[in-house]
């Protein structure tokens, strides 16, 4: 097949219906759902603009299993198709739309709504709208030549005057529902009631789209349909200006209207008697009907017809090709990633929709063990690990439900896993190497090896999202501030003993706090996670002493301009110098790891897994009405980084209704009733019902004693874990 730059969209459309081009099974979920999206393209399309690429794979309809386009789970019967097809490797989104908008190929495909891949996204009909002419654009906006009826291009063929932008404007949509009778549905026989919406829209003339690409059985209807509402459109503009004409009474205004219309042949409609005048006004306009008719819908079939959607075809004998030509087209910028291509490879091995099989089992039931826990964890959750209800991936976010997408910063973990295992399975240190996780050698992975590992992988990431969550206070994935930690904590939970070892997960927690409080990985993040990694690996080996890790505990609330004392309590404001917000979610997160008494109610646990901790909020300790003076606001004082009481050490998660007790009461009349539990856990056993903490020296010395007692709980805390090491 040669490369093009232009195609036949209606060509395209009808070897769709053919099963001429197929979608392998192997592709990820539709995603153009947004409609401003979908009218950006159409816009695209009617300005004749560049709008992509699609990558085809002429092969053997047996080689993949395939999806219709548009359809949620409708597979092909490749079985009776005889000829080779091309599987549509790269371009989902933007055909499924174009089909969508220009044909009605995907609802003869899939009749019922509630299959439809994305059933909001496609239960749309697009519409161009153009203005009656009692209402008519701005003279410089006129693109298609509505004011005279005149349309603007000599040659249709040609680029047009106007940009996308402009013409944004002129695309109307209407949304329909199943069995809704709607004229425009596709459940409905194309009748003239869809004649006679299009023409009776109350704001302007409305051209169905989604009639431009005829195919099948009703092709002809659909040309009919099309051209009827077309010239019914330019009767209607027609008799707009015809029905003005005959309103002025005045000659003179006649006069000056003809030659507004018709300023080059103005002479020969004009005439003494005014019966002649009209009959010749009329016939002009009503030949410049015709031709504005004949025009419009000959620019409009050029813009499908000559599509800018660049074709790339390759044949079965050269599939390494595709794979190769898929990274060429992410380089450059068009919209793929790592994980598509990683899903094409795994589809030459395994026919199982790759994205699918990885929902499969990321949703199926886990198994972890309690005696590797903290007491305090173990009392929460034992029951939920016994009767298998509790499963680390979904609880932490990694998979969206209600959007059936996997997180993005869970994809970019599970390849970074996928090429260290891959790089060396029995976890040799001596193998283990940067460039593991650098999107060149992910990419070149032999597809056995990604479908050999995609369950060990998927497998060792929830162990890591377990750890975090027992441990580490860690509610969601993307409260994970280093992410590439989660990839070192999956690669050593690979291993079966060591996440079955109530040390080693010590040890690793230790670690997790000494990296977060030190700054370790404030900096060349990749290069220090993979030496950690193979430090920590040689630890647990004993091939390797605690040196390294002492190093960087020694900078656990030390670290010159990143953790240190003075910087956290403000201290370093007129160096222009201000803390880090992550460390404010360091220690609401380290705090929230030891779960605690609920600020005012006894009877209520605080812990990731408390029935509030999604919506707990990091509020301020010392309330900014503490603080505030006549005329000011606590909004504004929130918004001065640089003030005391924005220091991250003032802060901690509470719930909805703790904050609203709080409110911005003075610490003088809230404190009194902060349960004597919390206060130990939380650090505030230094504030009391006397202090009026009015200046910020009094709020600065309030929170050095909580940072010293905080610094201290931590560094006791990293010693207890490294223990036994």
């Amino acid at each position: 097949m040669a490369n093009e730059n232009v195609s036949d969209l209606t060509n395209i459309i009808d070897r769709i219906n053919k099963n001429e081009i197929l979608l392998p099974d192997f592709q990820r979920a539709f995603v153009w759902r947004d409609e401003e999206r979908q009218k950006k393209l159409i816009a695209s399309v009617l300005c004749k603009m560049p709008i992509g690429s699609i990558l085809l794979l002429h092969a053997d309809p047996n080689d993949y299993a395939a999806k219709v386009i548009g359809c949620k789970n409708k597979m092909v019967n490749t079985s009776n198709i005889s000829d080779k097809v091309d599987f549509l490797l790269d371009g989902q989104q933007r055909i499924t739309v174009l089909s969508n908008v220009f044909s009605n190929v995907i609802h003869e495909n899939c009749p019922k709504v509630s299959e439809l891949v994305a059933s909001i996204a496609l239960k749309r009909r697009f519409f161009l709208k153009l203005p009656r002419w009692n209402n008519p654009p701005d003279e410089n906006e006129d693109w298609f030549g509505i004011r005279k009826l005149l349309f603007p291009m000599e040659q249709v063929n040609h680029k047009p005057n106007f940009l996308t932008s402009q013409v944004y404007s002129y695309i109307h949509v209407e949304n329909f529902n199943a069995n809704d009778g709607k004229p425009y549905n596709p459940a409905q026989k194309l009748s003239t009631k869809l004649d006679d919406f299009c023409i009776s829209y109350s704001d302007g003339y409305l051209i169905p789209l989604f009639l431009m690409c005829p195919f099948g059985i009703k092709a002809d209807l659909m040309r009919l349909r099309f051209s009827n509402i077309l010239e019914r459109t330019s009767n209607g503009i027609k008799d707009e200006i015809l029905n003005h004409y005959m309103s002025l009474i005045d000659k003179q205004e006649k006069c000056d209207f003809v030659k507004k219309i018709f300023p080059d042949v103005a002479d020969e409609i004009l005439d003494d008697n005014d019966d002649e005048q009209g009959e010749n006004f009329k016939m002009h306009i009503e030949g410049r009907g015709r031709v504005w008719r004949d025009k419009m819908t000959e620019y409009l079939k050029s813009c499908i017809t000559g599509l800018e959607l660049n074709q790339i075809g390759v044949d079965a004998s050269q599939r390494a090709r595709a794979i190769d030509i898929y990274e060429n087209l992410n380089m450059g910028g068009v919209c793929l990633n790592t994980f598509d291509l990683i899903m094409a490879r795994v589809a030459k091995v395994n026919k199982e929709n790759f994205h699918a099989r990885m929902i499969r089992l990321m949703c199926a039931p886990k198994k972890y063990s309690v005696d590797v826990l903290p007491g305090n964890i173990k009392k929460i959750i034992r029951n939920r690990i016994k009767n298998n209800t509790y499963n680390a991936t979904i609880q932490t976010q990694c998979f969206v439900e209600k959007k059936n997408e996997l997180n993005s910063r869970y994809i970019d973990i599970f390849l970074n896993v996928l090429g260290i295992l891959c790089s060396s399975p029995t976890l040799d240190t001596n193998q283990i190497k940067l460039d593991n996780i650098k999107k060149d050698y992910i990419l070149s992975l032999n597809p056995e090896k990604i479908d050999n590992n995609c369950e060990k992988v998927i497998e060792a990431v929830d162990r890591a999202m377990f750890f975090l969550q027992c441990r580490c206070g860690i509610r969601s994935i993307q409260e994970v501030n280093y992410y590439l930690m989660v990839v070192l904590l999956a690669v050593i939970f690979a291993k079966d003993e060591n996440f079955a070892n109530h040390d080693v997960h010590d040890l690793l927690e230790g670690w997790y706090w000494s990296v977060l409080f030190s700054g370790e990985y404030d900096k060349d993040q990749n290069t220090r996670m993979i030496n950690n990694l193979k430090s920590m690996l040689e630890t647990i080996n004993k091939q390797k002493d605690m040196g390294w890790l002492n190093s960087i505990r020694n900078n656990v609330f030390a670290l010159t301009n990143f953790s240190e004392k003075s910087l956290l309590l403000m201290e370093k404001v007129n160096e222009d110098r201000l803390p880090k917000k992550v460390l404010r979610n360091f220690i609401c997160q380290y705090m929230l790891s030891k779960t605690y008494t609920d600020m005012f109610d006894v009877n209520k646990c605080i812990s990731v897994f408390s029935d509030e901790a999604d919506t707990l909020e990091a509020h301020h300790i010392i309330p900014l009405g503490t603080v505030k003076k006549v005329g000011e606001n606590t909004a504004k004082l929130r918004d001065k980084p640089e003030h005391i009481c924005n220091s991250p050490v003032n802060f901690a998660y509470i719930t909805q209704k703790a904050n609203k007790e709080i409110s911005d009461k003075p610490l003088s009349v809230y404190v009194t009733k902060i349960r004597d539990e919390a206060k130990s856990v939380l650090h505030l056993t230094s504030y009391k019902s006397s202090d009026v903490a009015d200046t910020d020296k009094k709020i600065h010395d309030l929170l050095e004693i909580r940072f010293n007692a905080l610094c201290g709980d931590v560094k006791n805390h990293i010693n207890e874990c490294f223990a036994v090491w």
